[in-house]
């Protein structure tokens, strides 16, 4: 009887595993093709506007400084989006009813 779980308890943890591991080639597969598919758009993007110094470059991407640039840069934009509030704490104090579920201190003290 042991045995028979523990063949069960393995073929499960190896499917698992399979579709996992399935599941992250396909992932790595759409993300690589994405990736062909968006420059092969830009270039066509380039050809239809004329622009073949730029269609036929051997790298078509953005350098990394470009990059950072361009994301501090909407970081930026965006973080102005926000309200100015003023620093104004309010602290309003309410009387609350006693009731047995706020008092913790009969959890506290041990009495024998």
């Amino acid at each position: 009887m042991f045995t028979e779980v523990f063949k069960s308890a393995v073929f499960i943890s190896v499917v698992g595993y399979i579709i996992v591991f399935a599941v992250l080639f396909l992932l790595y597969l759409c993300f690589y093709y994405l990736a062909k598919l968006l420059e092969f758009q830009a270039r066509e993007r380039c050809k239809r506007a004329g622009r073949k110094q730029c269609a036929e470059k051997e790298e078509f991407n953005v350098d990394s400084d470009t990059m950072a640039a361009i994301a501090m840069s909407l970081y930026l934009h965006f973080g102005e989006t926000h309200d100015i509030d003023a620093d104004t704490l309010t602290v309003k104090r309410e009387s609350k009813r006693y009731t047995p579920w706020n008092s913790k201190i009969y959890n506290v003290i041990n009495r024998l």
